[in-house]
């Protein structure tokens, strides 16, 4: 017996699964299910931040009360008013009036006069109510992150009703950036706040205002990232325990575009001195050369021709490379 079952148990193990999918299309097919209503609800990254709650209406779809469904409604013959029956007065001698009940002439008995369309719905079969759903934004809440309300979409007569899908769309922050829990911002500092130490103002998304501080003797280099530690965003870890990552700043400095030799003078003075280049210009294959501003047009780059081998294009900026 241990024998067959080792033998044909990932055989009967796969069966198993196959009769699973028969028995959910079977439970599809017996009992329907009516169309979902899927809403995309823009938020800020500040109300994914701070967890708010937000309203949105649903146009959900009902089977209709007047007709039930059918579209179609009895109209009642107005004669009998709906019984199918008149009284009549008749005379069976001078005298003696008697009322007697017999089939309505009008509408032959049937009770009715016709069918038409439901006044409540119009012939539709449904009918549209608005309806209010508060939607609380999760903190940890992805670019683009689906909440499936169950039972809350359209719901026709004879069928299960659908479900509420609120996609939660987070817009672009004007200042930041996220990847994960983690924040990115870019600051533009002077070389001056870059080489002596710098302060900066930060306002995070919960409203404080960060003085952002760096040690003075810790230089900042060019597209260089500082990271302040737990300013990022909500990470819950559990239901009751809730972390946050981190904030990182990128450093943009920004040079003057032209210093005066005395000024220049006074920077060597308080610099480490360069490193001097030995060369004998007297040689007759040493000739000097000035740099000049490189602005990426035609004309800068007339050095490089269209079928070079090499395709190699210099651009304005130059990237960072962090290390």
């Amino acid at each position: 017996s241990s024998g067959i079952n080792a033998e044909y148990g990932g055989l009967f193990g796969g069966m198993g699964g196959l009769f699973s999918s028969a028995e959910a299309m079977l439970h599809q097919a017996l009992h329907p299910k009516s169309d979902d209503i899927s809403v995309c609800l823009e938020v800020t990254l500040d109300e994914v931040y701070l967890g708010k709650k937000k309203s949105v209406v649903l146009d959900r779809k009902k089977g209709c009360g007047g007709c039930g469904g059918a579209r179609r409604v009895v109209t009642p013959c107005r004669a009998c008013q709906g019984q199918g029956i008149a009284m009549t007065a008749i005379q069976p001698f001078p005298g003696y009036i008697q009322q007697v009940a017999r089939e309505c002439q009008l509408c032959r008995g049937s009770g009715y006069a016709g069918r038409g369309n439901c006044p409540t719905c119009h012939g539709q079969g449904a009918v549209v109510e608005k309806r209010q759903l508060d939607v609380r934004i999760p903190r940890d809440c992805r670019k683009r992150h689906e909440l499936v309300f169950d039972g809350l979409g359209h719901h026709m007569p004879g069928e299960e009703a659908g479900d509420a899908v609120i996609v939660l769309c987070v817009k672009d922050h004007p200042v930041f950036s996220r990847r994960g829990a983690h924040l990115f911002l870019e600051k533009d500092i002077t070389l001056t706040e870059a080489l002596c130490g710098v302060s900066l103002t930060v306002d995070t998304l919960d409203g404080r205002k960060l003085l952002v501080r760096n040690n003075p003797s810790a230089m900042i280099k060019p597209c260089s990232i500082r990271v302040v530690e737990s300013e990022g965003m909500p990470l819950q870890t559990s239901p009751q325990h809730l972390t946050y990552g981190n904030m990182y700043i990128k450093f943009n400095v920004k040079f003057p575009e032209s210093l005066e030799k005395e000024t220049c003078e006074e920077l060597k003075s308080l610099m480490p001195a360069p490193s001097p280049v030995t060369i004998d210009r007297k040689r007759e294959d040493v000739e000097e050369v000035q740099l000049s501003e490189y602005d990426g047009t035609e004309s800068s780059r007339n050095v490089h021709d269209s079928d070079s081998d090499d395709d190699y294009h210099m651009q304005p900026g130059v990237q960072c490379v962090h290390q």
